[in-house]
């Protein structure tokens, strides 16, 4: 009976250390929950809603694969170097309309996630440009070089986008070899259904590309990421736009301090929701224009279905004046049909204060001059008693290049050579493709021992003046 007693003695104190560790081992493990979450909150909303939209990564050892949570749904992705590596080809007719996109949290507690994947979109109308791989694939590495976690100045992750219209799909394979993400879209409305006569009889003949420029709108569609980035081709990104993402996504004081860093154009002040950033192009627009165009080939938006529609409304009202533009105001120059006028619209006339024009010579810096001539005198050409001359920026300072008046990089032109500013961009060009090449495994630079055509800016890919005589980027060592 003493060993029963003992024995039973013992089950039951057994039993209490059983119990006691178990509940001890329950909090921990409920601590450790509650902290993880909160250190997720960094980066993703957690929250019971599908609505989140920043992307979150469950990693496997070795960083190989992982699961993308995207709007709530979660898919498999590869990962490599941190980039998001998913190019699904995407029938966008039969998309469902998903919920806004939501804001990241404010604190960066140096997590091994980015704040917020961030969409770059280009579109690609027809395949009758020349060099479209070589656009897409150093503008891509461009933006990977200034993106988290590959840029220790970013704390935003990038992917890649391409709106590819139905007569462009024979070129998409470079796009696909490079990871875009393929959307393929027919233009977003119907000209013959547009109700005004002049703007349905002559869209689809003026501008860039006619009524396909409006593949463009469909940046505001994708609300699957919080800000939406649309780029030209013809573009470089030479520095990070975190302070863009963080004036758009953050607020309190982490808001107040970003918005501080804008270089806004004008000191206009900046709204408390911001909807987009864009810049103008006053060379476009006669002197004294009070409604200068936006220009078409930088948009830094946040995706808005609602907006998306409104765009569409006013382009089936067509209400364009010859010569004068949207309502009478918005236009004048060139693509003011599309884009470049019916942002202005959007943006100075249906919603006002919502925008933020960028300095030029810091964003989407083109290297134009300031100043148009009028009889014997000089006047600013965003109607200001004096202005900033672009052409004389420091290169340090420029956060994105758009290779209009400096031409392509792909013509190899000599006449850049004399202009500081665009030699400058032509050399990091050059150099950022070499770069590329260069990870890729394709060790460069070969031909600077057998070209001798200014080498110290097109790096070997030239071997003389014009497109003829530039070296294209070799599709199979993508």
């Amino acid at each position: 009976m003493k060993f029963q007693r003992n024995q039973s003695h013992h089950s039951r104190c057994s039993l209490k250390y059983v119990l006691y560790g178990a509940f001890v081992a329950f909090g921990c493990f409920q601590i450790w929950i509650i902290r993880y979450y909160m250190n997720m909150g960094t980066v993703n909303d957690v929250s019971s809603s599908s609505s989140s939209s920043s992307i979150g990564l469950d990693v496997d050892d070795g960083a190989k694969n992982a699961s993308v949570l995207v709007g709530g749904d979660k898919i498999k992705a590869k990962v490599k170097n941190g980039d998001v590596n998913s190019s699904p080809v995407i029938d966008e007719d039969k998309n469902k309309i998903k919920p806004q996109a939501t804001p990241v949290s404010n604190e960066d507690k140096n997590n091994i996630l980015p704040k917020a994947t961030i969409a770059y979109a280009v579109s690609l109308t027809s395949c009758s440009a020349n060099f479209i791989t070589d656009g897409a694939a150093v503008l891509k590495h461009s933006i990977r070089l200034s993106s988290y976690p590959h840029s220790k100045k970013s704390s935003y992750g990038y992917k890649m986008v391409v709106f590819v219209h139905p007569d462009a799909l024979s070129c998409i394979e470079p796009f696909k070899k490079l990871d875009y993400e393929i959307h393929i879209k027919e233009t977003p409305i119907e000209v013959s259904k547009i109700r005004g006569q002049f703007l349905r009889e002559h869209v689809y003949k003026t501008g860039c590309c006619g009524e396909k420029e409006f593949l463009k709108l469909y940046s505001w569609t994708l609300v699957d990421f919080p800000i939406v980035v649309h780029l030209d081709l013809d573009s470089l990104i030479l520095q990070p736009f975190d302070d863009l993402y963080d004036s758009m996504l953050l607020d309190g004081d982490a808001k107040a301090l970003s918005e501080r860093k804008l270089p806004v154009m004008h000191d206009k002040p900046v709204p408390d929701k911001i909807e987009a950033f864009f810049t103008r192009d006053y060379n476009m627009a006669n002197l004294g224009k009070e409604y200068v165009n936006v220009q078409g080939g930088f948009l830094v938006v946040r995706p808005n279905l609602q907006y998306f529609e409104e765009f569409k409304e006013a382009i089936y009202e067509g209400d364009f004046v010859p010569s004068a533009g949207w309502k009478g105001k918005y236009g004048g120059y060139f693509g003011g049909q599309q884009i470049q006028g019916l942002c202005a619209y959007f943006f100075d006339g249906l919603h006002p204060r919502t925008a933020v024009e960028l300095n030029r010579c810091i964003y989407n810096q083109m290297n134009d001059k300031p100043k148009k001539g009028k009889g014997n005198k000089e006047f600013c050409l965003d109607n200001k008693e004096t202005c900033e001359d672009c052409r004389e920026t420091d290169i340090s300072e420029v956060k994105s290049v758009h290779f209009t008046l400096c031409q392509k990089p792909w013509i190899c032109p000599l006449y850049i050579l004399g202009q500081t500013l665009c030699k400058e961009f032509h050399t990091k060009w050059f150099l950022i493709r070499e770069d590329m090449e260069n990870q890729l495994g394709n060790k460069r630079n070969k031909n600077l021992n057998t070209v001798d055509f200014h080498n110290d800016v097109f790096r070997g890919y030239c071997k003389g003046s014009g497109g003829r005589n530039y070296e294209a980027i070799d599709i199979n060592s993508l």
